[in-house]
């Protein structure tokens, strides 16, 4: 290769692309180029290498002991850590005839020193590398959607009046401010007085104008952080069906209010449309129309490069407000107040983005006769199907009798699930446990929720068993053979189902309410069962899998092939290659740590 041909490889390779010109020349100066046959040992703990390798051409695995630990393919590199720490347990060995570059030790160490980017990505942790990669991965498609934050965007100036002050002093204080929101404040809590307020609570109330705000004001005002990320705030506007919300600083000071429309201009898509759609649908028709446009969100979120986390939680948002409106036309008023409607599995985590199947349920009020809901809950199935909703393979719906019945019929069968559980019982546990209320009385849900955990009180050998699942299938050390012998890997069950299964298992034993994987993550650091860092690295992990699946789950719905689980490894780039190893190790690391957090080995 000319000193141009070496400049241009090297510039595709992370972190190499962040030296200074002085820098490249200076490490193109003391590159060579070298071959290796197969099964020769580059690096051994008995056998420490003075080179960095770059491959251009072949294959080097990384062993502990006989263990395939990684695998290293074109444009990856090794091994930084034995030339910084002069030491290794591993060792390298070329699997397929090697073509590489050899950058010397010296040479390596001086660019440690000299640059921050090169040095910071080599001496990170696992979970800085990973946030490096994906930012490397996604910078051709970062937009504002991703990375604007709520100070990003317009925040009306605050027009805050104590709770005791005159309502006529208050307009004419607005309208000096030109603006129609009031603020008020009742010692450390903001409500807000708005226009459509004035009109029901004063002018069609005939009330009078001296009366004081506090009588009218909406307590509290919900509140995003002016840190927070704007599509989080759109996110509450959606969920909360209101028009604007106030925004406070670091230490929790009303600073301004966001309106709904700012943020609309800002992300300029169909969501509030749908949201709007959802809401005034009178027909079953409507709703149906409402709900095929959500796929069009998907893809216009995932193309401009927001994470895939807010993408679930949004569609989340939506995908309750169908099911809300579609009890509400479905379930003679009477009777819907009498029960609760109920998502689970995936859909009660909120993590189901693509519509893979639906798991739902009823949970009707102890004296009240179910029979009079089930030609409801059959209505409601098939409608959700024709919405594009598929039915799950297991019948896990609310069409089956199973799944439609009284809260004490519920309670004695959670018990069954507990005393004597067959494989089926612990799925039938693990889904319910991620049930969220949709419409209806949700307390019922909270009270079978709440039975659930005293029956759990002191069960150990049961949360053992339960949380064993999470060992069901194998996640691999190393990518190798889905490269070069299975081609397709399915990501659901290799690194997504251990990670939500461990998570729900650690929320199940700390009697944790929430239920989307990430919240809990974040509880489970709050009491101590995670460290910070494992939480990091697992957040991380969960990110790139799950963006790898919807990616995967987007293109198949394009061209017209099936939705599923499966990623097709061969399409892989290579930083999503290094994302994904780098997702396996911390996964098996997790695997580990519940197997001893469950003492799972004693039951084996």
């Amino acid at each position: 290769m000319s000193l141009q041909d070496q400049e241009a490889f090297l510039s595709n390779i992370h972190p190499f692309e962040a030296l200074t010109q002085d820098e490249m020349e200076m490490c193109i100066n003391h590159l060579d180029l070298a071959y290796y046959p197969k099964d020769s040992v580059l690096i051994s703990p008995e056998k420490l290498s003075e080179h960095f390798f770059i491959i251009i051409k072949g294959s080097v695995y990384e062993y502990k002991d006989d263990q395939v630990l990684l695998d290293y393919h074109n444009e990856d590199s090794f091994d930084s850590n034995s030339l910084i720490y002069g030491e290794t347990k591993h060792t390298f060995k070329v699997h397929e005839d090697l073509i590489c570059y050899e950058l010397e030790k010296k040479a390596f160490l001086n660019l440690i020193e000299s640059n921050k980017k090169f040095k910071d990505f080599f001496l990170d942790d696992l979970v800085h590398k990973i946030k490096t990669l994906k930012d490397k991965e996604y910078t051709s498609e970062l937009s504002s959607f991703m990375i604007a934050k709520v100070s990003d965007t317009l925040i009306h100036e605050p027009y805050i009046v104590e709770q005791d002050t005159p309502l006529l002093e208050a307009i004419k204080g607005s309208m000096n401010n030109n603006t129609s929101t009031i603020i008020v404040k009742k010692d450390d809590v903001y409500g807000i007085i708005t226009d459509s307020l004035l009109k029901i609570e004063v002018l069609l109330a005939g009330k009078s104008l001296d009366i004081k705000v506090g009588e009218i004001a909406k307590f509290p005002l919900m509140t995003v952080s002016e840190d927070d990320y704007l599509f989080e705030a759109l996110t509450v506007l959606i969920k909360k069906n209101i028009k604007r919300v106030g925004v406070v600083n670091s230490n929790g000071e009303m600073i301004g209010n966001l309106e709904q429309i700012d943020v609309l201009s800002h992300f300029a898509n169909h969501t509030y449309v749908v949201d709007s759609k959802i809401r005034k649908a009178k027909s079953i028709e409507d709703l149906k129309k409402a709900s095929t446009n959500l796929i069009n969100i998907i893809n216009s979120l995932h193309a401009k490069g927001v994470k895939v986390n807010h993408i679930s939680n949004l569609i989340g948002q939506l995908n309750t407000k169908v099911y809300k409106k579609l009890y509400s036309l479905v379930v003679p008023k009477e009777l819907s107040n009498d029960a609760c409607f109920i998502v689970m599995g995936s859909e009660g985590r909120n993590e189901q983005i693509i519509k893979t199947d639906q798991d739902n349920a009823l949970v009707v009020r102890d004296g009240v006769d179910v029979e009079q809901y089930r030609p409801y809950m059959e209505k409601i199935t098939a409608h959700l199907i024709d919405f594009g909703y598929p039915p799950c393979d297991g019948n896990i719906m609310v069409s089956n009798p199973y799944w439609c019945k009284t809260v004490s019929d519920f309670k004695k069968e959670s018990a069954r699930w507990i005393q004597t559980p067959e494989m089926q019982d612990y799925m039938n546990l693990a889904i319910f446990f991620d049930s969220f209320a949709v419409a209806g009385d949700k307390e019922l849900l909270i009270s079978l929720k709440d039975d659930l955990f005293e029956k759990l009180h002191d069960k150990d050998i049961f949360m053992a068993y339960f949380a064993k699942a999470t060992l069901t299938f194998d996640t691999p050390n190393t990518v190798a053979n889905f490269m070069t012998k299975v081609h397709y890997i399915d990501i659901k069950k290799t690194t997504v189902f251990p990670i939500v299964q461990g998570i729900r298992s650690l929320s199940l034993k700390e009697k944790i309410r929430e239920t989307t994987t990430v919240k809990r993550i974040k509880i489970l650091v709050d009491r101590k069962v995670l460290t910070k860092d494992r939480a990091d690295e697992l957040l991380e992990a969960f990110d790139v899998v799950n963006t790898l699946r919807l990616k995967s789950q987007l293109e198949n719905i394009r061209e017209g092939g099936k939705i599923d689980n499966e990623i097709d490894t061969h399409s892989l780039g290579k930083i999503e290659r290094d994302l994904l190893k780098d997702s396996f190790k911390i996964v098996n690391d997790f695997k580990k740590f519940i197997s001893n957090e469950f003492k799972i080995d004693k039951i084996m």
